[in-house]
């Protein structure tokens, strides 16, 4: 096996050729400094002081119903994070909770040193096995591709992910078209999202840009499935700005498979996407869980609109699991990212229950056996 450090693993892609276990962890990062999220926060402090029973994060919710420490799949645990930074705080965190703790981490850069430090744990801790990341805020996965990128040289990996936005766009341009002008998003829809209020620093909503700045991921093998925010051909003038910005990451390379694409038989278009564009010989998936909003997920922390059904999503786990299977490339790794823990398994008033946990459960089974 490759040494576990970045400075002696100059070997890189060899120690992927042959099977590794899969290595599950959790990084619950949830510093959103929406107050309503904050809200939440404070009632589940509550209701544990009051001695509910609440999963801790999206490790243990994970952990409880995947089959770990059986083969394929082996618990690695959490990454360390302080309780205040997470979805469930310790009741003892409760001054710690609050709007200004929030935005200072954000305005000192915490996204961009903590994915520093997700590097460093799955370079040394958990490669060259399979790291399965499950957590919170989607910007961690910048961590575990740029260990990844490293390992394997960025030529040779494609980052296939999920997600209904397309996390690269300056904050500044996306936030402009919300906060400002424009109230229908050029897709048509209304427009629902609520993102950080701040500079464009290293965030979940524009990591991707970052990534590619850095040369960890070239935009030809960076792959985005299920965006919903993917411009029209006419958009209106207020939208120009977003849609110019979108689509010159389109022109460098960066590949999309909308929304859209799901409202009529999508199979044969998806088969084809995913031939022509992957040709490299690792595959990192990230599955950001709003992709499947109101669908198959409703514990998911940014859902403007339904997404795709669960049926789509398990049938793009299996293609992509099909195809590693013809040995046309080996999974490297991937992520369930953008748990709502706090929503996590609730009814609705129409009797619909939420199934996200099975739902990422199934999605990282299809990915790590066989």
């Amino acid at each position: 096996m490759c040494p576990r450090t970045k400075d002696t693993c100059s070997s890189g892609a060899d120690d992927y050729n042959r099977p590794h276990p899969a290595r599950l962890f959790g990084v619950a990062l949830d510093v959103s400094d929406d107050p309503f999220s904050l809200q939440l926060k404070l009632a589940s402090m509550w209701a544990r002081q009051h001695g509910q029973r609440l999963h801790e994060d999206p490790y243990e919710a994970i952990l409880e119903q995947l089959m770990v420490g059986r083969g394929r799949i082996e618990p690695a645990g959490r990454f360390p994070l302080p309780s205040w930074m997470g979805p469930m705080p310790q009741p003892a965190d409760r001054l710690l909770v609050t709007q200004e703790r929030m935005q200072k981490f954000l305005d000192d850069d915490g996204p961009f040193k903590l994915a520093n430090e997700i590097r460093h744990f799955v370079a040394n801790e958990i490669l060259p096995e399979l790291p399965v990341m499950v957590g919170v805020d989607h910007s961690a996965t910048g961590g575990v591709v740029s260990a990844l990128s490293e390992a394997l040289g960025p030529e040779n990996l494609t980052v296939l992910v999920l997600d209904q936005h397309f996390d690269a766009l300056p904050l500044s341009v996306r936030m402009e078209s919300v906060l400002g002008k424009a109230s229908v998003h050029p897709t048509g829809a209304k427009n629902l999202f609520h993102g950080p209020s701040g500079n464009d620093r290293y965030c979940c909503g524009n990591f991707w840009a970052y990534l590619i700045d850095k040369g960890l991921v070239l935009p030809k093998r960076l792959l985005f499935i299920g965006v919903a925010d993917y411009p029209a051909e006419e958009t209106a003038p207020e939208w120009e700005t977003f849609r110019d910005a979108y689509l010159a990451f389109e022109e460098q390379g960066c590949s999309f498979f909308p929304l859209r694409e799901f409202q009529g038989p999508y199979e044969e278009g998806l088969e084809r996407f995913l031939s022509e564009k992957v040709t490299t010989p690792y595959v990192y998936v990230s599955l950001d869980l709003d992709v499947g909003a109101y669908r198959c997920v409703h514990a998911a922390r940014y859902m403007d609109r339904p997404g795709i059904e669960g049926k789509a999503l398990h049938h793009i786990a299996h293609s992509i699991a099909r195809t590693c299977r013809s040995r046309r490339f080996r999974i490297a790794g991937l992520d369930v990212m953008e748990f709502n823990m706090h929503l996590l398994g609730i009814t609705m008033k129409d009797g619909v229950e939420d199934t996200t946990v099975r739902v990422a459960c199934d999605f990282i089974r299809a990915l790590t056996v066989g």
